[in-house]
């Protein structure tokens, strides 16, 4: 765990080869992580995680119906289609389901954007690619920015990683959750090869210190 900065906690879940894809739950009590295929759940706030549960298919959302937590498996910017089910908060996953499908078939989550109250929201949006190869001559790819939605309009967050976003979330006490690739923006070269931007084998969640205002 590191908590360097001042107003982002960073928690890391080493040996992933893609970043968090999902969460749910939150640092005080129970997290539980997605990594893609795999989920993960801590209790100590990142000290030490256990994997739960390896799906085999990805996992792009998690919700929760009547204390059934249900793990998805749509990557649209929607997710949809529940696969797996927990009646424990996370720490136990199968395919047996409470519910029919009248009930499953109205669950959708946003990946990108989280609302805190009728007239706040915050959400991920990428950068445009405006910096250009010099050797190749193509653009590429930037770190995603995180903006806060109100009904005065929208103004990006501060927030100092340079990072891919995968999924943003937060818990009932209004701290914000970011799910995030290890991938750094900047070239590693090996050889003859360069390549941009580095990868890394951790998973990444970013949490908010301090409460969102929610007004």
């Amino acid at each position: 765990m590191e908590t360097k900065d001042t107003a982002w906690t960073k928690l890391i879940i080493p040996g992933q080869h893609r970043g968090a894809s999902a969460i749910y739950g939150n640092i005080d009590d129970t997290l539980v992580v997605a990594t893609t295929y795999k989920i993960y759940i801590t209790t100590d706030r990142g000290a030490s995680w256990e994997m739960v549960s390896n799906a085999g298919t990805g996992i792009p959302g998690f919700s929760i119906y009547q204390g059934e937590l249900m793990a998805l498996s749509n990557f649209n910017d929607y997710s949809t289609t529940p696969f797996l089910f927990s009646l424990d908060h996370g720490k136990n996953w199968s395919g047996k389901r409470k519910y029919g499908y009248e009930v499953y078939d109205k669950i959708h989550v946003n990946r990108k954007e989280t609302k805190i109250s009728e007239n706040e929201s915050y959400k991920i949006v990428p950068q445009p690619k405006e910096i250009i190869d010099e050797e190749y001559g193509r653009p590429l790819a930037q770190p995603d920015k995180l903006i806060r939605v109100t009904d005065r309009g929208e103004h990006e967050l501060p927030f100092p990683f340079r990072r891919q976003l995968n999924y943003i979330y937060h818990d009932k006490k209004n701290r914000l959750y970011i799910g995030a690739e290890g991938t750094r923006f900047e070239w590693t070269v090996k050889g003859n090869e360069r390549t941009y931007p580095t990868s890394t084998d951790t998973a990444i969640i970013y949490i908010s210190k301090r409460p969102l205002s929610g007004k």
